[in-house]
């Protein structure tokens, strides 16, 4: 199994709020337990929101993309697009 990458879903929501991306969190670390119980790679770490921006993005850590994606659609996740990511000093947070 590959070592671990950081990865982004990329979703926008009108009207987003921090209590919508908690129920979100919960919906995505079930799912993500879910998938390691089958023995994929993938935990949810948390998210960034941007509430003027309608936007928030939440990261994982995973062996590759498709964990994430299937993670974040069992979660019932609208999304844009999952992207690789580097954290960049803030890897003291997770």
């Amino acid at each position: 199994m590959a070592a671990p990458h950081t990865y982004a879903v990329e979703c926008y929501s009108p009207a987003i709020d921090r209590e919508s991306v908690l129920l979100s969190r919960d919906r995505v670390t079930t799912a993500a337990a879910e998938l390691r119980e089958r023995g994929h790679c993938v935990e949810y770490m948390g998210a960034l929101l941007f509430p003027q921006d309608e936007m928030v993005f939440h990261l994982f850590r995973a062996d590759g993309p498709e964990p994430v994606r299937a993670a974040s659609l069992g979660a019932g996740m609208e999304f844009e697009r999952v992207v690789e990511s580097i954290l960049v000093g803030i890897e003291a947070l997770v």
